[in-house]
């Protein structure tokens, strides 16, 4: 039966009621930043002596602890991350009673280290949903881009795993220089397995990871990555609509979300910050995990003055005013992570993004030329 990931009504209900008052009905606990793979994009990851030179990693019982003040402040949905969140110390433990306390929980994970022994205990406390990344279709492809020869045998096996017993899995595809040429048969690979899957040629910088990497990762350049983009649009449309797409003339980004962007040179409009919350591995609240910010410690002054902090970090963000006049604002649809990280700043241009956004509209008829050809 086709997985199907619509997010209910109800869900944007209790946002938009919540982003009246603030309250933090969301958030993401980033247990580790270790991971048992090594792709060459990521944000996060760092060796376990890189990070004990840095902070400590939580405990189970810590972790709990800050679970329970954020259910008392309203928090209903949690996203556990990392790092690889299977790799953490007591992660079954700590997963089982934060499920016990009701929340609707998400994981981000590989799906490299779900295997039956897992499935045992996920099953009897069902996610909401498994986010997996798939990095390629092949052994080879994960060996090239993850340092993980055996990652597609892991990976497959983990989701045929996962969906016989009906946990709900949704696939995220990262396109690199490394796996693009997968991304056909990545895209297939949903198809045929009947599940959701959302890709983006767009990497951030990893300024959480380095702080000198300003506007800089082992991406494509900006036009090839607009190209990429357009694959993504049209394996994800089909022809026919991708097709109806183009001729429409209204070409945005395929990768963005609807409810983040710049608008008019002011504030933040994604929910970060407003009804949500990023609780880094070191023990920093932040509005957005891709924002290297100053964030509060909520075990040390507490989770109200480390929440009134993320807030109060997105009301004074403003956002290049350049962006307001530009005719290609709704296309671009940059975030205030993509500026910060592009540039170090939130008033500069973020000009990567801009460059993919230009290039954009001509990548798509050329993909769609490719694909006449090919019929």
């Amino acid at each position: 039966m086709k997985q199907k990931l619509i997010e209910p009504r109800l869900t944007e209900y209790l946002h938009r009621k919540a982003s009246r008052i603030k309250t933090p009905i969301s958030g993401t606990f980033e247990l580790s930043p270790l991971c048992n793979m090594d792709c060459k994009m990521c944000y996060i990851k760092m060796s376990k002596e890189k990070q004990e030179s840095i902070a400590r990693l939580r405990t189970k019982e810590e972790w709990i602890e800050l679970a329970q003040k954020a259910k008392e402040k309203g928090m209903l949905f949690l996203l556990l991350t990392g790092g690889e969140p299977f790799l953490v110390k007591d992660f079954k433990e700590l997963y089982i009673e934060l499920h016990k306390m009701g929340f609707c929980i998400s994981i981000n994970s590989n799906g490299t280290m779900i295997d039956e022994d897992v499935i045992e205990w996920l099953k009897h406390y069902p996610p909401m949903r498994i986010n997996m990344t798939l990095y390629g279709a092949s052994d080879e492809t994960y060996g090239r881009l993850c340092n993980n020869p055996k990652g597609f045998t892991q990976v497959t096996k983990a989701i045929s795993l996962l969906k016989e017993n009906n946990i709900q899995v949704k696939l995220n595809c990262s396109v690199t220089p490394y796996n693009k040429d997968d991304l056909k048969q990545m895209m297939d690979f949903a198809q045929e397995h009947d599940l959701v899957i959302q890709a983006t040629s767009y990497m951030f910088p990893p300024l959480r990871k380095d702080e000198t990497k300003i506007g800089q990762n082992d991406r494509f350049n900006a036009e090839d990555a607009a190209l990429y983009g357009a694959y993504i649009s049209a394996y994800s449309n089909g022809f026919d609509r991708f097709k109806d797409y183009i001729e429409s003339g209204q070409l945005a980004l395929y990768d963005a979300d609807d409810d983040c962007g710049v608008v008019e040179g002011d504030h933040m409009r994604c929910r970060a910050g407003i009804t949500s919350f990023w609780m880094t591995w070191e023990g920093k609240m932040l509005p957005c995990g891709m924002i290297p910010d100053e964030g509060k410690d909520p075990w040390e002054v507490g989770f109200d003055e480390a929440w009134e902090n993320a807030k109060n970090i997105v009301s004074e963000i403003k956002l290049p005013v350049k962006c307001a006049g530009c005719g290609k604002k709704d296309e671009c649809k940059a975030c205030a992570a993509m500026v910060y990280t592009e540039t170090g700043t939130y008033d500069k241009v973020p000009q990567y993004r801009c460059e993919m956004t230009k290039n954009y509209p001509e990548a798509c008829k050329k993909v769609l030329k490719e694909l006449e050809q090919q019929l």
